[in-house]
This record gives structure tokens, C-alpha cells and sequence, in this order.
């Protein structure tokens, strides 16, 4: 389930933060609530409690619950933009790169400030700020790279403010899915990464029936996990088919991500820059323009950790997969349809071996066969990031690949080695 259009049930995990929000804020009820046959459930002014959740969860509700109850004293501008503030000090890196877009702390400061939300939107930023204590931080470093990538490529008042908010507003619909997957730090299996990255599309939905916002910001929203090669998610967009906004977005919410781990500027540009055409050009241009803003930098290599066999492994799920999944497709023995999919699988593969080779990590293989000379520890580092990167890589192709066969899998020869070449 997805949003909650009139005559929908409630997203169960969606009210379940409701609920408890409630109980620490104070939630009420802004004008009556019914279910569908005209029977009032709420009167306005009414505290949301758990005696009512019940009710809910089995009635269908006249129109949707999130544009019927509000909270006071919930997450607004102001927080945002101090939360944005605090970023850039506890983080050298976001600085940099702010600074290098030619945006200002007051420019910053000004458009967070300028930003408003309605009472659904600051529901649901305010269960996301009471859902951790990075939570609101990640919104506020992602809308503000964003608002710097759209500064740096010379964009408008009104395009660096769908970027903003776009930036904000990004994981709203993470509220709907299971927090068991959204917060699970193992690998995901395929069915349940079915489940997670529809949160860019239920995103846009709820802004576009519950925010009076330019389209342009919904646009955005569901765009956030897209890359320009069609690698990416939900609908593996290329060139050409994702908004301005959206290309900003997705490359910010893939920094914001490596902003506070070691080593964090050098991680950002061989994440952008590992697997070619993925964030566009100019993105990679300004963070290599705030490294050199940084001025030299002590690299923290000593953690680095990595065995020879992981790469060659890696190396040999590469070269075997990439060579099964062109045998399926041509063999003969598949739809047409699944055909065209195996054939798009073979092409990531092989854009991934490309960048397998351009990382230097086949050199590690010559090393592990008694020919070269071992890698110093920069060089292990560097590498270190490399195979991590790929490594993900590979396994989202896997589950991308599971994902589109579905139930069909089973019909085509050999698909679960291929799966279990990407996956394991």
C-alpha cells in the first residue's frame, strides 16, 4: 500500500509513528474524521490516542488521515535551517563544498528559512526527526547540497528552491515501508527490496495530494535514487528522462550518505566517479574543486582491510555472471522480453568490470599470483573503497535482475545461478 487516497485504509506503519508521536506531542485531530458510511470516528480538536488506532486500521476513511490531524510545536524552518548550520560546521567537507558552489551561510540560511511546509509535511517531518538523532541532520545535509549543486550549475531562485525542498522532503515516503527494512544494515533480499524502493514513488505522491508545492518537487522526490546510466531506482532513468532537480538530488543524497566516515572527501569522489555516467559531470567537478579548497589532507589508511581473494572473488562473479547472463539472452530459450533484460544485465556488468580494471584492483589479482609488487597502504586503501563499492554494486544488479523476472525466474534456464553469481 501506498498513499491514503479518500476511501483507503491508514498505512499501518505510518500510523504506527502517529501514534507515537502522540504520545510524546500531541497529536490532534484538525477537523472531524469519518469512515467512508458517514460514521465519526474523531471530532476535531480530539487528541489521536491508541484506544483509536484500532478503528483505523479496519475503517475506510472519508478522506486521507494524514490531511486530517496535525501537531503542534512540530519540525519547521527554523529547526531546518539551524540543523542545515550545524552540519556545515561539524563537517569540513559539506563546508568545502558549499563553499565552492559560490552559495553563502546566509544564502543557506535564508532559503531554509524561506521554506514552508503544511500540516502534513510537518507531521512527517517531525516523525522523522523524533526517528533518530541523525535523521533531521540527513535531511538538512541533503537539501543542502542540493541547494549547492543547483548555486554551482547557475539555476534560478525558483529551481534552487524545488531543490531545497526536494532535499527535505526526499525520504517521506521511508515512513510507509517496515522500518525493518528501511533500517536493516544487512543485505537485503530481492522481495524485500521490492518492498523499499518504491519510497521515492510513494514520496511524490504524498507531495502532490497532500503539499501545495510546485510539481517540480514531487518530480524530484521520486527521482532521487535514479542515475544517469539507468543503474538506478525505481525506474532506472537515463539521460534525458530525469529533471534538473532530480540529477541534483540523487548525487546529494549519495554524498550526504559519506559525509561522516573516515576519509569522507576521498570516498565522495570515487563514488562519483567509479562507474562511469552515473552523476553528472559538473557534481564531480565541484567536489574535486572543495578538495582543493581543503588544501592537503591526512588520509586515515590504517583501517583499511581487505583479503586478495575477496577481490578475486569478486572478480570471478564478475566474469561469470557477465558471460551467463549474454548466454541466456542469446540462447534462445528465454521470452524475447526476458531476453532484452538479460542483454541490459550483461551491459551493467560489463560496465562494472570496465571500472573493476580502472580501479586498479585486477592488479591486486597479479599481486596474489606472485607477479608485482603489494600495494602500498594508500593504494590498499583506495582499493579498499573500490571493492566495497563494487561489491554493492553488483549485488543491487542481482536484485534488480530478481526483481524484474519475479515468478518467471523459474522459467528461465539457469536464472538462479546467474542470481546466485550476483547475489551471494
Amino acid at each position: 500500500m501506498t498513499t491514503t487516497p479518500a476511501g483507503s485504509i491508514v498505512n499501518e506503519h505510518y500510523l504506527n509513528k502517529v501514534m507515537a508521536l502522540s504520545e510524546e506531542m500531541g497529536v490532534v485531530a484538525s477537523e472531524d474524521i469519518y469512515d467512508t458510511h458517514g460514521t465519526k470516528l474523531l471530532a476535531k480538536g480530539a487528541t489521536v490516542s491508541r484506544r483509536l488506532q484500532e478503528r483505523l486500521i479496519v475503517h475506510r476513511l472519508r478522506k486521507p488521515l494524514e490531511s486530517s490531524i496535525a501537531v503542534d510545536g512540530g519540525t519547521d524552518a527554523c529547526m531546518l535551517a539551524e540543523c542545515a548550520v550545524q552540519a556545515c560546521e561539524a563537517s569540513p567537507t559539506l563546508a568545502a563544498i558549499v563553499a565552492a558552489s559560490g552559495a553563502t551561510a546566509g544564502a543557506l540560511r535564508r532559503e531554509f528559512d524561506a521554506l514552508a511546509f503544511g500540516p502534513a509535511m510537518t507531521m512527517m517531518l517531525t516523525m522523522t526527526e523524533r526517528g533518530g538523532k541523525d535523521a533531521l541532520r540527513h535531511l538538512a545535509e541533503v537539501a543542502t547540497l542540493a541547494f549547492a549543486f543547483a548555486t554551482h550549475a547557475g539555476l534560478g531562485p525558483d529551481e534552487r528552491r524545488v531543490a531545497c525542498m526536494a532535499g527535505v522532503l526526499h525520504d517521506i515516503g521511508e515512513l510507509y515501508i517496515d522500518p525493518a527494512l528501511v533500517n536493516a544494515t544487512r543485505v537485503l533480499a530481492p522481495d524485500e527490496w521490492a518492498h523499499l524502493i518504491v519510497h521515492p514513488h510513494i514520496g511524490r505522491l504524498l507531495i502532490q495530494d497532500l503539499e501545495t508545492c510546485p510539481p517540480a518537487v514531487g518530480i524530484a522526490v521520486a527521482e532521487h535514487h535514479e542515475r544517469l546510466n539507468g543503474s538506478g531506482y525505481p525506474r532506472a532513468m537515463i539521460v534525458g528522462q530525469s529533471s534538473p532537480a532530480g540529477q541534483l538530488l540523487a548525487s546529494a543524497e549519495l554524498i550526504a550518505g559519506l559525509l561522516h566516515k573516515p576519509n569522507a572527501l576521498q570516498r565522495i569522489e570515487l563514488a562519483l566517479k567509479i562507474v562511469a555516467g552515473e552523476h553528472p559531470r559538473q557534481v564531480a567537478a565541484l567536489v574535486s574543486e572543495a578538495g582543493h579548497g581543503l588544501g592537503a589532507r591526512t588520509l586515515d589508511v590504517g583501517a583499511a582491510s581487505m583479503h586478495e581473494d575477496e577481490i578475486a572473488e569478486l572478480a570471478a562473479r564478475l566474469s561469470g555472471a557477465t558471460e551467463l547472463a549474454g548466454a541466456l539472452a542469446h540462447g534462445g530459450k528465454v521470452a524475447p522480453r526476458h531476453a532484452d533484460l538479460l542483454l541490459r544485465t550483461r551491459e551493467r556488468l560489463m560496465l562494472v568490470q570496465r571500472a573493476f580494471a580502472a580501479t586498479g584492483l585486477d592488479m591486486h589479482i597479479a599481486v596474489l599470483e606472485g607477479e608485482g609488487a603489494p600495494p602500498d597502504p594508500f593504494e590498499m586503501f583506495e582499493s579498499e573503497l573500490a571493492l566495497r563499492e563494487l561489491s554493492w554494486r553488483v549485488r543491487d544488479i542481482g536484485r534488480d535482475l530478481a526483481i524484474q523476472l519475479g515468478m518467471a525466474r523459474t522459467s528461465v534456464p539457469q536464472a538462479e545461478q546467474l542470481l546466485g553469481l550476483l547475489c551471494g
